[in-house]
């Protein structure tokens, strides 16, 4: 009975190769037609009978070549339309199909089976002539906000440059544009919130000198944010992009916010004094006086802030701002110490005259604020509306009204 049923699963076997073998056939009689041929083959490409041959997988990448080339065609004949949903989705599969091909042949030469691959030169040299389509494919699927899409795309490209198939492509191994591609993954994968991704394609795109900001800013993004942050790679990536990019605000406003959040003032005076002297914008000089403000040097924020008044440049509302709160805050302090005071004690009412002394001074600047940037409230809004009720009670109902519009 045992011999019955053990004969019974070796016919069932070798029915079930049969079976690939002549999808295999089938799909080869169909080649005029690679759309119908393409669909064929499928199911030889999970079955393990014809998915362990590298001629199945190379079938299956001419048939999306011949899709791809016949849609690509069209693109270059007059009046010619071609459906480049069909023809990204080709070329995104016959990179797949000739990649595994490539892998399914090694790994029978390594083995033995075969005494030396025979296919990864023709494969090579086919993807490496399609392969700069993959960035057209990818901006489209950006552009449409598909950024998984776009981040398949732009990673077969970028991967290609490590990828064994392309041994002997030199235009592929030295792409020097592979870096901005990189660039395009890192904004993909930062969309998607997909750190490993993020960090893979980051590292590769920073090298671009030109663009390789935005690589570096996908990584700080995945480094600061989400369940598992990485305080020291954040910090070291800020910095790389500080002296990388100098002229680019994000790098240096993360830098000193992080300075002033550790009490690292000084380090944070010292860095942005390096970034002005390659480069003294407007703000850079607004980070040095904010700096100058946290550590209370108050006359020397004062200075720079109007500096950058002086250029009537940026942030001229914002400088006009923290002059008032070089003035405001001091007097805050006293505000407290008084709120410890008695009414009748002498030093009440010294303290009385200083606070309204500090809340003329800073009174013009939060105006001005005002004037230049009436919709940025929290420029001067509430630091007015403190003042007005210490100095003029009719200018604090009038402003008051105004806020709660």
């Amino acid at each position: 009975m045992k011999k019955v049923l053990f004969s019974t699963a070796l016919l069932f076997a070798a029915c079930t190769v049969s079976a690939q073998q002549s999808v295999v056939k089938e799909a080869k009689s169909s080649k005029s037609d690679p759309v119908k041929a393409a669909q064929i083959i499928e199911p030889a490409l999970t079955d393990p009978t014809t998915a362990n041959d590298p001629e199945t997988w190379k079938l299956a990448g001419d048939f999306q070549k011949a899709i791809y080339d016949e849609e690509n065609m069209k693109l270059y004949l007059p009046g010619g339309k071609a459906d480049t949903a069909k023809l990204y989705s080709s070329l995104v599969k016959m990179f797949e199909y000739y990649m595994k091909c490539d892998e399914v042949e090694q790994a029978k030469v390594a083995s033995g089976e075969l005494k030396k691959a025979k296919l990864r030169k023709k494969l090579g040299k086919t993807l490496a002539g399609v392969r700069p389509n993959l960035t057209n494919g990818g901006s489209d699927a950006y552009n449409g906000g598909d950024y998984s899409k776009a981040l398949k795309f732009f990673g077969l490209y970028v991967d290609a440059v490590e990828h064994p198939v392309f041994t002997d492509e030199e235009t592929v191994k030295n792409d020097t544009l592979t870096p901005l591609i990189a660039c395009y993954a890192a904004l993909a994968a930062n969309s998607l919130e997909n750190k490993e991704a993020v960090v893979k394609y980051g590292n590769v795109g920073k090298k671009h000198k030109d663009e390789g900001y935005r690589a570096l800013m996908c990584l700080a993004e995945a480094y600061g944010k989400g369940e598992k942050t990485d305080s020291v790679q954040w910090l070291a990536t800020i910095k790389e992009g500080t002296e990388k990019f100098p002229s680019q605000e994000y790098f240096i406003g993360n830098l000193m916010d992080y300075y002033i959040q550790k009490g690292k003032i000084d380090e944070g005076l010292a860095e942005i004094n390096q970034a002005l002297a390659k480069n003294e914008s407007a703000y850079f000089l607004y980070v040095k006086g904010v700096l100058q403000y946290e550590k209370k040097d108050y006359e020397s924020a004062i200075e720079t802030f109007n500096n950058i008044i002086g250029k009537n440049g940026e942030f001229v509302a914002e400088s006009y701002s923290k002059i008032g709160d070089c003035y405001f805050f001091p007097a805050q302090l006293i505000v407290e110490e008084n709120s410890t005071l008695q009414m009748d004690d002498p030093k009440y009412a010294s303290n009385e005259s200083k606070i309204k002394e500090l809340y003329e001074k800073a009174k013009p600047y939060y105006e001005k604020a005002k004037e230049l940037k009436p919709d940025n409230r929290q420029l001067w809004g509430q630091y007015l509306l403190n003042i007005y009720w210490k100095l003029n009670k009719a200018e604090y109902d009038a402003l008051e009204k105004e806020l709660t519009k």
